[in-house]
């Protein structure tokens, strides 16, 4: 019985669905001021000072005219110019006299080296188009290895391609260019576990994935070595032997704050969890907009970056050799 006292509320969410009313409640609200800033070690700091409004209220409403922000590293006051190293204790305080005053702190990370990496082709297919162009279409599978070193610790894995600016589709949705580039996407984020581990049993099971976030932790391999798996399933490449683009695939490890894992988690949640859905029909508390601010509202992250390139040149020059030597 205690079960069905589960399942009858999910149930009711279609017919409650069908007779909701959008009204907007008449609720009290002072504004805070609202501090953002992703603080990357070797670049210079930005930080971005708004006050909290109203879901209703326009974008246009949240301009803090009479903001000043220090930036404090180690305790000591900075220049605006100051360039964050890794290690560094970041704290931005910003002072309002309408809105008061927000500060945050954050710890630049120590960036985790890539300790491998290992890559291999397979499903390739060419052939020459009209414009004289080899076209290469193939799947891509890496295998990057991390050695993740003591104490608690945040990752974010993405990638980046070199040379994508002159592609367009045709009528078959076959990629083709009077340009050579080399595009490699469609990472399939369902094959590494890793991207799945904020993902409970509950929203896994109302169909909650990982797509598009990969954001992790250490938490299943603290102080060990970790692989992660990722296979790219939609890889072209079009140009010739002689014409050949800047073919790196750049991959790239963050360690980040746990603010930062912190916020994408949150925003994970908001966007796709099923007990987000609940709350907006009142079956469950409501999930609270996560802030490290001492204001209540805005993130202060931070993030240091090592990167590994991929030259899959070699392959697509071995690639064009095969077929031109199966077809004389």
């Amino acid at each position: 019985m205690a079960f069905l006292n589960k399942i009858v509320p999910i149930l009711l969410l279609p017919v409650l669905a069908g007779c909701e009313e959008v009204f907007t409640p008449d609720l009290p609200h002072t504004p805070v001021l609202c501090v953002n800033s992703l603080v990357s070690a070797g670049e210079p700091i930005e930080v971005s000072v708004s006050k909290s409004r109203l879901y209703t209220d326009s974008a246009d409403k949240s301009e803090v005219k009479d903001a000043v922000v220090n930036i404090y590293a180690n305790g000591k006051l900075q220049l605006d110019s100051y360039i964050p190293v890794e290690g560094d204790e970041i704290r931005i305080v910003a002072q309002s006299k309408s809105f008061g005053t927000a500060d945050a702190e954050v710890f630049v990370p120590m960036a985790t080296p890539i300790q491998g990496v290992k890559w291999e082709t397979y499903d390739v297919n060419c052939w020459q188009n009209d414009y004289g162009y080899y076209n290469i279409q193939f799947r891509l599978k890496v295998f990057l290895t991390i050695s993740d070193p003591a104490g608690e610790n945040y990752y974010k894995f993405s990638f980046q391609n070199t040379n994508t600016d002159n592609i367009y589709e045709d009528e078959d949705n076959q990629s083709n260019s009077h340009t050579p580039y080399i595009s490699v996407t469609d990472l399939q984020y369902d094959l590494e576990p890793i991207f799945s581990e904020h993902i409970g049993i509950f929203e896994s099971v109302m169909g909650g994935d990982a797509y598009a976030f990969s954001f992790f932790t250490d938490r299943q391999f603290a102080g060990k070595s970790y692989t992660l798996t990722l296979q790219f399933n939609n890889c072209w490449f079009s140009g010739t032997f002689d014409e050949m683009p800047d073919c790196d695939f750049i991959l790239t490890l963050n360690s980040i704050s746990s603010s930062y894992y912190n916020w994408a988690n949150y925003v994970w949640q908001r966007d796709n969890g099923a007990l987000n859905e609940l709350s907006d029909y009142g079956f469950g508390n409501p999930i609270w907009g996560y802030s490290n601010c001492t204001s209540g509202a805005g993130v202060v992250a931070a993030q240091s970056t090592d990167e590994y390139r991929i030259d899959l040149s070699d392959f697509i020059k071995e690639t064009i050799t095969n077929h031109k030597n199966n077809n004389q």
